[in-house]
């Protein structure tokens, strides 16, 4: 917003050439209401940057938590599995059939055999 003092007041000379500045009215708030509106975007920006980077470690916590559960239900499932063949196991029945229930195999007299 420089102008030279002969175009302002029709100086000529030495002083003619020199550029003067005008001051900025101090009753015009263009200036500031532009820096909050920058000053805002910038906190929105910075803002959204925080709240991804919060919600990436909250989901990494997540998802590390899920690996350990999961991790825990694949060990606890193969005690499971072992103890299933254990309890299934024939020598066992036959032991627990013949101790606890007090069976016993039958003889060939108590077999019959039906036939069609």
């Amino acid at each position: 917003m420089a102008v030279t003092i002969a175009k302002r007041f029709g100086i000529s000379g030495a002083l003619g050439s020199q550029e003067i500045r005008t001051r900025r009215d101090l009753k015009d708030m263009n200036y500031l209401y532009t820096a909050l509106g920058v000053a805002v975007v910038l906190l929105a920006v910075v803002f959204v940057y925080v709240w991804a980077r919060i919600t990436v470690t909250r989901i990494g916590y997540e998802i590390s938590s899920a690996n350990a559960a999961r991790s825990a239900l694949i060990e606890k499932n193969g005690r499971l599995r072992v103890a299933f063949v254990k309890l299934k196991a024939p020598d066992r029945i036959e032991k627990i059939a013949s101790d606890e229930l007090k069976l016993v195999h039958p003889k060939g007299s108590q077999i019959i055999t039906i036939s069609r």
